[in-house]
């Protein structure tokens, strides 16, 4: 069978989850799909981790392609397709929307474990190394005050990452 060759987009969005150390797989196909003309359609990534698809819909400008994806988008939302979309224009701010487009998807569809997956990962990328690097410190630092100090920037950082990773 014939494989797609990736498009531009699709191979950025390929590096940004390998960055992101999210495993993927590509060209996933999804069955079963009640109201759908075709016996199958064809995600252009799945995420196994959460448990959600990502579409690229890199040619959204042209008519034509934009009718085949909003079918497929219907399809995929009548179908309770746990599917995160992405367009062209999101490319240069894609760990931005990326990140902001799962957590909506793994709220509608209450995936909870998956969502606090996500926001596990959002912790680590933001918080974790600081956290580490002001426990170590404070390890090493004999004047109370300034080890007062320490500990009250480490217990900022832990509720600042508390409120974002569950109150959010």
């Amino acid at each position: 069978m014939y494989k797609n060759s990736d498009s531009d987009g699709e191979e950025l969005i390929k590096e940004f989850l390998e960055e992101k150390d999210i495993r993927f797989k590509r060209e996933k196909k999804v069955t079963n799909l009640k109201g759908d003309y075709k016996p199958y359609r064809t995600a252009d990534f799945y995420l196994p981790q959460y448990g959600v698809y990502v579409e690229f819909f890199g040619l959204w400008s042209i008519e034509r392609s934009r009718k085949d994806y909003q079918k497929k988008r219907d399809i995929y939302e009548k179908n309770k397709i746990p599917c995160i979309f992405l367009y062209p224009d999101n490319l240069g701010i894609l760990n931005f929307i990326f990140i902001r487009r799962l957590k909506n998807v793994l709220k509608k569809y209450d995936m909870k474990w998956q969502l606090f997956k996500c926001n596990f990962l959002i912790f680590q990328e933001k918080y974790l190394i600081g956290f580490v690097i002001l426990i170590v410190l404070t390890t090493y630092i004999e004047n109370m005050w300034a080890r007062g100090i320490f500990i009250i920037l480490i217990l900022n950082i832990i509720h600042s990452s508390i409120k974002e990773i569950f109150l959010k």
